[in-house]
This record gives C-alpha cells, sequence and structure tokens, in this order.
C-alpha cells in the first residue's frame, strides 16, 4: 500500500485528512520497528564482545577446528576474512555447546538481559527459540522478500533481506539461520551460499550423521540433531570449494581482497614501530 501524503484522504475510509488520522499512530509504528531493527544490529555487536570474555577462550578454541573442519583454529583464527568470523561467532553463541554446557546466547540471556533496553529484550526472546542454522533452498524473491525452503524438512518461509538475493539464484542453497526481527524473518548473520552444481552429496551426508547421532540421542528431534551437527554443512561446502579448485577459506587464498590492506597495515605496525 503506497503511504498517503499528509493532506490526503486517510486509507482507512474515514473520510479525513491522513494527517488528522492514522498518521500518529503509523509514524509510532514506524519508529517502534526502527527500534527494533537498531536493537538487533546491537546485540549481534555485544554478541562479539562477550564471546571474548576469558572465560570462553577454551570453548572458543575447541570449536574453531569443529566448524572450520580443521581449516581455521586458535593458531591462524585472526586469517579469518570478516564474513567468515561473523558465521562462525553466529554458530559459537547459538548453536555449539562445549561439553554439554548451555549455549553462549543462554548464558548471554541469563546475564545481560536485565541490563538491556525493552526493545533489546524483546528481540532476544525471539532469538532464544531460533532454529540452528542449516540449509534454505532460493524458491523465489521479490526485491528484499526472499521465499525459501528448509532443505531438510521442506518447511517454506518468507524471508526479509535487504541486500535482496545477491548472486544466489533459484535452486540454490544459502547457509545460514533465521531470526524474527519485529515481525519478518531476517538471516540471523551473511549467509553463505551453495551453488546448485555443488549440493552433490549433501543429502547423504547428513543422512548418514543422522543415523549416527540417532545411536547417542534416540529420542532427538531434527532440530537437536541440526544444533549438534549443522556444522557438517560447512564441511561440505569447504570440500566442494575444494573440488571446484577454489580456495575453502580466506585463509588459504593468496589473493583474497582484503590481502593488500593486511599487508600495508603490517606495514605501517613496522615503520611505527622503527619511529623516533
Amino acid at each position: 500500500m503506497t503511504k498517503p501524503g499528509r493532506n490526503d484522504p486517510c486509507y482507512c475510509g474515514s473520510g479525513k485528512k491522513y494527517k488528522k488520522c492514522h498518521m500518529a499512530a503509523d509514524k509510532a509504528v514506524e519508529e517502534d520497528n526502527r527500534k527494533l531493527d537498531e536493537a538487533g544490529k546491537w546485540l549481534r555487536q555485544d554478541f562479539l564482545k562477550f564471546v571474548r570474555d576469558e572465560r570462553f577462550a577454551v570453548p572458543f578454541a575447541s570449536a574453531l577446528p569443529i566448524y572450520w573442519n580443521e581449516y581455521y583454529s586458535s593458531d591462524n583464527a585472526e586469517q579469518m576474512a570478516q564474513n567468515e568470523a561473523f558465521r562462525f561467532i553466529d554458530w559459537f553463541v547459538f548453536d555449539y555447546q562445549h561439553e554439554g554446557s548451555p549455549t553462549l546466547l543462554s548464558v548471554y540471556y541469563q546475564e545481560r538481559y536485565d541490563d538491556l533496553s525493552n526493545h533489546q529484550q524483546q528481540v532476544l526472546d525471539g532469538w532464544l527459540n531460533a532454529s540452528p542454522a542449516t540449509a534454505y533452498e532460493l524458491l523465489g524473491y521479490e526485491g528484499q522478500t526472499l521465499q525459501v525452503r528448509e532443505y531438510f524438512t521442506g518447511q517454506e518461509y518468507e524471508v526479509y533481506e535487504p541486500a535482496g538475493h545477491g548472486p544466489v539464484q533459484n535452486g540454490e542453497l544459502l547457509l545460514g539461520r533465521l531470526v524474527p526481527v519485529r515481525d519478518q524473518l531476517q538471516f540471523s548473520t551473511v549467509a553463505a551460499y551453495l551453488p546448485q552444481d555443488e549440493i552433490a552429496d549433501l543429502d547423504e551426508k547428513m543422512d548418514q550423521a543422522r543415523k549416527l547421532d540417532v545411536q547417542a540421542y534416540p529420542d532427538a528431534s531434527h532440530k537437536e540433531f541440526m544444533r549438534r551437527q549443522g556444522h557438517l554443512i560447512i564441511h561440505h561446502a569447504l570440500e566442494q570449494a575444494e573440488i571446484k579448485g577454489r580456495p575453502p577459506v580466506a585463509g588459504k587464498d593468496p589473493n583474497r581482497a582484503d590481502e593488500l590492506v593486511r599487508k600495508a597495515a603490517m606495514r605501517m605496525r613496522r615503520l611505527q614501530q622503527h619511529l623516533p
């Protein structure tokens, strides 16, 4: 619906001008939505600070090679590209449970909830029950609205993505997590994607992983299984990149886009060390 001008008739049919009818209420809703969007952005940034606590140093070091299938560890974590770091932290906060301990999201909720604003609390409440990271097939798109289907369950969703579908085409997979922000679903961080010709045997791999998982957790739901084993989707994507001749991670790419910046920063640090 096109938003009416101040002096246009109100869309409700009251016969009043918009400014004398629904304009104030609509502005209040817009402001509330803006605050919820800002709350979501703020929480994502605060998660980055929270995981730096020394309490989580051991879980962090243990989680890195699990998620990245040994391509990254605490020895070379600084080589992660920004989007790689965002995706790892997202999984580390929402899904990873070190030696059966609660997720960091649960710990964050217990320790920080009372200090958050009402809008931040509202967003965090919705994220507590978010599904684990998984794969979503792109079915269609219109502007910033994507139609996706959870690859393993077939459940369909409508997702708001500010950047649109980007390079992803129908039939390809978006790898990420859906979280609610106000009245819509969004990806919790920058989603990776899997081209159609690299989906390959993903189904078979996850089926085999589920059979093994059931032996230890016979009553587990699909959601519980994916929280434990969803990182295997990332392993599959890394393997397919190598098969196609691409560096599986930025740390293995000698021509990575940010390498010149990294080298320039190192040169500046060395120069500064020799300044009088």
